[in-house]
Protein backbone atom coordinates (compact mmCIF):
# COMPACT_ATOMS: atom_id res chain seq x y z
CA UNK A 1 0.00 0.00 0.00
CA UNK A 2 1.48 3.59 -0.80
CA UNK A 3 1.85 5.98 2.20
CA UNK A 4 1.50 9.94 1.25
CA UNK A 5 3.65 12.01 2.75
CA UNK A 6 2.06 15.12 4.60
CA UNK A 7 3.42 17.37 1.62
CA UNK A 8 1.50 15.39 -0.81
CA UNK A 9 -1.81 15.26 1.21
CA UNK A 10 -1.48 19.13 1.19
CA UNK A 11 -1.30 19.35 -1.99
CA UNK A 12 -3.89 17.06 -3.12
CA UNK A 13 -6.41 19.00 -0.02
CA UNK A 14 -4.76 22.58 -1.92
CA UNK A 15 -6.17 21.15 -5.31
CA UNK A 16 -10.25 21.44 -6.47
CA UNK A 17 -11.58 17.92 -6.70
CA UNK A 18 -12.84 14.89 -4.68
CA UNK A 19 -10.08 15.12 -2.14
CA UNK A 20 -10.55 18.71 -1.08
CA UNK A 21 -14.09 18.15 -0.75
CA UNK A 22 -14.06 14.97 1.69
CA UNK A 23 -11.27 17.05 3.12
CA UNK A 24 -14.06 20.22 4.15
CA UNK A 25 -16.87 17.94 4.48
CA UNK A 26 -15.34 16.01 7.35
CA UNK A 27 -13.72 19.31 8.96
CA UNK A 28 -17.27 20.47 8.25
CA UNK A 29 -18.94 17.55 10.37
CA UNK A 30 -16.05 17.77 13.42
CA UNK A 31 -17.39 21.28 13.40
CA UNK A 32 -20.44 20.67 13.71
CA UNK A 33 -20.30 17.87 16.48
CA UNK A 34 -18.28 19.93 18.51
CA UNK A 35 -20.48 22.72 18.13
CA UNK A 36 -23.65 20.79 19.07
CA UNK A 37 -21.93 18.96 21.92
CA UNK A 38 -19.45 21.20 22.96
CA UNK A 39 -16.96 18.24 23.57
CA UNK A 40 -13.56 19.48 23.50
CA UNK A 41 -11.01 19.33 20.60
CA UNK A 42 -9.54 16.17 21.83
CA UNK A 43 -12.59 14.40 21.71
CA UNK A 44 -12.61 14.88 18.49
CA UNK A 45 -9.29 13.71 17.96
CA UNK A 46 -10.04 10.60 19.38
CA UNK A 47 -13.04 10.14 17.29
CA UNK A 48 -11.71 10.13 14.41
CA UNK A 49 -8.54 8.18 15.62
CA UNK A 50 -11.24 5.57 16.42
CA UNK A 51 -13.06 5.69 13.25
CA UNK A 52 -9.62 5.91 11.17
CA UNK A 53 -9.20 2.08 11.65
CA UNK A 54 -13.24 0.78 11.17
CA UNK A 55 -13.95 2.77 8.51
CA UNK A 56 -13.65 -0.06 5.72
Amino acid sequence: MTKFTDDQMLAAIAQKGIVKDSYVKIQEACQALQEGTGCPDEDIDDLLRFLVGRWQ
